[in-house]
């Protein structure tokens, strides 16, 4: 079987859209000194070479980070974005770019911890192999949507991020299943849902799935970069449970200056509805 690689679709828009909102999540919880925990369902390889024979072969990158050379005027949650990213490639090098739990790696603090969960053994080995030496990293070889398993955690405070290949037809109900499990066992988290915006329906239906279910605030995200070829992703959301207080402001600060430099039509657009401050 041929598993996702998400090495030919690092650093594209959809790439873009959802670390940047990452950062400011994980940010948030890095206002109170109490410690948290990032539990990502579907953590991948942990960081990818843009150099590589996937990244060069798709080029997706390109018209995602390689649209954000100029940031003078960035808003803060895009410029912290900007300088973890530099901050890895000095690190790593020129052309490497950060995964979800790197970002949350060089977020955490001495207390804080991450669980990353990926069911690709040859994945999972990348993913050790990139957060060698870092106590505060524990990787399980098993599904994403098994994660509530791991519930409850002692820090009782964190973010659960969602991020699955959408190689399944039922993987919005999956994503709310995993959720309406986790709430009991995690109320005081923050779950975050990335999704591909194909079908709009479906997408507006998964959210209310997620307001009922869980009984929590639901904050929704999406992004058009307004692409007219058919058949290519251009659009995503972030469905955000229990979001903490601010990010709604950061968020549409961020996405007013993403929302030019990652058009690839004139329709690009963004919308964020619900949990007002």
């Amino acid at each position: 079987m041929v598993h996702y690689r998400h090495s030919y679709h690092a650093a594209n828009f959809a790439d873009v859209f959802k670390h940047v909102l990452l950062v400011g999540l994980l940010g948030a919880l890095n206002r109170k000194d109490k410690p948290w925990c990032f539990l990502d369902s579907h953590a991948g390889a942990g960081g990818y070479d843009l150099g590589g024979a996937g990244a060069v072969r798709t080029g997706e990158w390109h018209d995602g980070f390689g649209r954000l050379n100029d940031s003078s005027d960035a808003p803060p949650l895009v410029a912290e974005y900007l300088r973890l990213v530099a901050a890895a490639r000095t690190q790593a090098h020129a052309d490497y770019y950060p995964g979800s739990p790197q970002f949350a790696r060089a977020l955490a603090r001495p207390g804080d911890r991450l669980v990353l969960c990926e069911k690709v053994p040859a994945v999972a080995a990348e993913l050790k192999q990139a957060l060698r030496g870092d106590a505060r990293a524990f990787i399980h070889v098993r599904d994403g949507y098994e994660a509530h398993a791991l519930l409850p955690l002692p820090e009782k405070r964190g973010l659960m991020l969602i991020d699955p290949p959408f190689e399944r037809t039922d993987e919005f109900d999956a994503i709310a299943q995993l959720i309406a499990k986790s709430v009991p066992r995690f109320a005081g988290g923050i779950f975050a849902a990335w999704y591909p915006l194909k079908n709009k329906h479906l997408a507006a239906r998964f959210v209310r799935q997620l307001e009922r279910e869980t009984a929590k605030p639901v904050l929704n995200l999406e992004y058009d970069n307004g692409e007219p070829a058919e058949g290519q992703m251009h659009a995503c959301g972030l469905a955000v449970v229990n979001p903490p207080f601010g990010f709604r402001a950061e968020a549409l600060s961020a996405l007013h200056w993403l929302r030019p430099r990652l058009a690839q039509g004139p329709r690009a657009t963004f919308t964020i509805t619900g949990a007002e401050d």
